[in-house]
């Protein structure tokens, strides 16, 4: 059996896409962000605020839920 190549980030990211959690997003320059992941790849995070804003992985710091209640569940 092989293990599906999926990762803790791509499962937070999905997950919280699939149940629109309001998520704020906190940039390494220190700037936050709050909005819902529409979309995401290797390198980048589409984050809904009003408006689509493209974000680069590199530049974010944290993610997290808006009210504090987001919880990731385990991997079947």
């Amino acid at each position: 059996m092989s293990k599906a190549p999926f990762n803790i980030q791509d499962q937070y990211l999905n997950q919280s896409r699939k149940e629109h959690v309001k998520v704020k997003v906190r940039m390494m320059s220190g700037e936050s962000l709050e909005g819902h992941i529409k979309s995401f790849d290797n390198f980048s995070v589409l984050l809904d605020s009003g408006g689509d804003i493209l974000i680069y992985k590199h530049a974010i710091a944290t993610i997290t839920s808006v009210n504090g209640n987001f919880r990731l569940h385990h991997h079947q």
